[in-house]
This record gives C-alpha cells, structure tokens and sequence, in this order.
C-alpha cells in the first residue's frame, strides 16, 4: 500500500503542474526573503564600519566627529554676505550640509574637502544633480587650493587649526573671509562673533588682509 500511495502521489504530481507549483513557491519565497534579509544585515554592518572608520580618521585628522548641522548652516550662510559670485569652500565639509544650503540659497559656487569616506560618500550622493555648482573632493584640507575661495568655513580642533594657519596666509587671497566654528583662529582678531544653532555655537568671521 505504500509503494502503491507513493507512485500514485507521483503520478498526480506530474499530472498537475499548478499542484507542484504551490508545493514549490513556498520553499522558493523563503529561500529569497532570506537571501534579501541577509543583504540587508551585510549593508548594515558595512555601514556601521565605515562610520565607525569615518569616526577615527576625523577625530586622528583634528575635525571633530560632529558636522554642522543644516539649520545652523543657513543661519552662518546668512551671516556671511555670499552672493552668486562668491566661492565657499569647506575644509572637512562632512555631509555637505553648508555647500548644499549656500547653493540653494544663494547659488553660490561651493568646494569641499572631506576625509572621512562616510560622510563623503553622503555628500557626493546628496550633490549628484548639482551640475558642478557643489564640488566635493575627497582629500586632506591640506590639499586646498585656498586661492579659489572668496569664504572659507572652517570647523576643526583648536591643534589642526594652528597647523593650518602657515597655509591660510600663504594662499588666501587679501579680502578672503575665513568662519571658523567652535574655535577661533590663534593670535587673529575677528570681525565678528556670533553664536548660532540650537547648540548655541560659536562663529569666528575674519578677513584676510
């Protein structure tokens, strides 16, 4: 009798193709849901890794590992009297928030430098469609060409600031603003001092002579 159950659920198998389709589709959607689910993880955990990386190389290259935010970015773009002439470049330009609010606001040309490869990837996906009006390299600040630039906005540690300075002479041009966030240029006299942001941040404006 069981060899007789087994040929005849055999045969009724091959005799009905949608049967066998139904007994196949099930195993099918859980063999691709695990498939999808273990992607997911696997992107999750490359994600995790490259900011936690991203983390490290700012905080060992003196930025520290808090970008500015987009609120607070319009409210120092506001202060900074750009115009559609105007270049604003970010040394350490994170995810782009400051380059993307001056273009959007002003239509300003921006120029940014990044590191961290997690934030940099972010910007250059967030600047996909900008037409060249948002450039974002990914490079040490030192790399700059600071003599491109009519604003530069720099947020780093007081130490990367100081080690910075040699070059900001040499290249800025005469008239160049240079913002600093947070902490202010050593032994340079602002023009202006603001706090800004629900972090009540500081703003250092000064212009290069």
């Amino acid at each position: 009798m069981t060899l007789l159950g087994r040929s005849l659920g055999t045969a009724g198998a091959r005799d009905d193709p949608a049967g066998s389709l139904l007994l196949i589709l099930p195993l099918y959607y859980h063999n691709l849901v695990g498939s999808f689910l273990f992607i997911i993880f696997g992107l999750l955990v490359l994600g995790l890794a490259l900011w936690a990386v991203s983390n490290i190389i700012a905080i060992l290259g003196g930025s520290p590992p808090v970008h500015t935010g987009l609120a607070t970015s319009h409210e120092i773009i506001k202060s900074i009297a750009l115009t559609p002439k105007s270049t604003l470049m970010d040394l350490g330009s994170g995810t782009g928030n400051l380059l993307i609010a001056a273009r959007k606001q002003y239509n300003t040309n921006t120029v940014g430098y990044e590191l961290s490869p997690f934030p940099y990837l972010v910007s250059r996906l967030r600047t996909l469609f900008s037409h060249g009006k948002v450039k974002i390299h990914y490079a040490s600040v030192f790399e700059a060409d600071l003599g491109q630039a009519t604003h530069i906005f720099i947020y780093l540690l007081p130490k990367m600031l100081l080690t910075l300075l040699p070059k900001i002479k040499k290249e800025a041009r005469v008239g160049t603003k240079i913002i600093t966030r947070g902490f202010p240029l050593p032994d340079w006299q602002p023009i202006k001092k603001l706090t800004v942001g629900r972090e009540k941040t500081n703003i250092f404006i000064y212009q290069v002579k």
